[in-house]
């Protein structure tokens, strides 16, 4: 069983799937996937976008910050800072991977509770 805030979970999948649409051209698949083991679920959303520059990996999740390379594309560089605020208020954590011109794939994971 995992008892999370809808209100909380609703945002961050909105979040994510919102980032993986705006950053990723016209004609591709946005992945979207729940998965729930015997100690965590999972929820990833995966793109195939413009992706993160290494470099600007490590800043990711600061408050205000862009990607170097997301041009005109417009954002506030607030949304995955509170994703990650709102997924730690319900126990979880937020990891991604992500390569250049070949997507990013987020995963927010939380704890099961028995």
């Amino acid at each position: 069983m995992v008892r999370l805030d809808q209100n909380l979970l609703k945002n961050c999948i909105n979040n994510l799937i919102t980032n993986a649409i705006k950053y990723s051209g016209e004609n591709t698949f946005i992945d979207f996937n729940t998965e729930i083991n015997d100690d965590r679920c999972l929820i990833t959303v995966k793109d195939n976008g413009i992706g993160i520059p290494e470099a600007d990996q490590k800043h990711l999740f600061e408050a205000f910050f862009r990607a170097h390379n997301t041009g005109t594309i417009p954002g506030t560089g607030l949304g995955l800072n509170i994703v990650t605020r709102y997924a730690g208020l319900m126990n979880g954590t937020v990891d991604f991977k992500s390569e250049v011109n070949q997507g990013t794939l987020f995963t927010i994971s939380f704890p099961n509770h028995e």
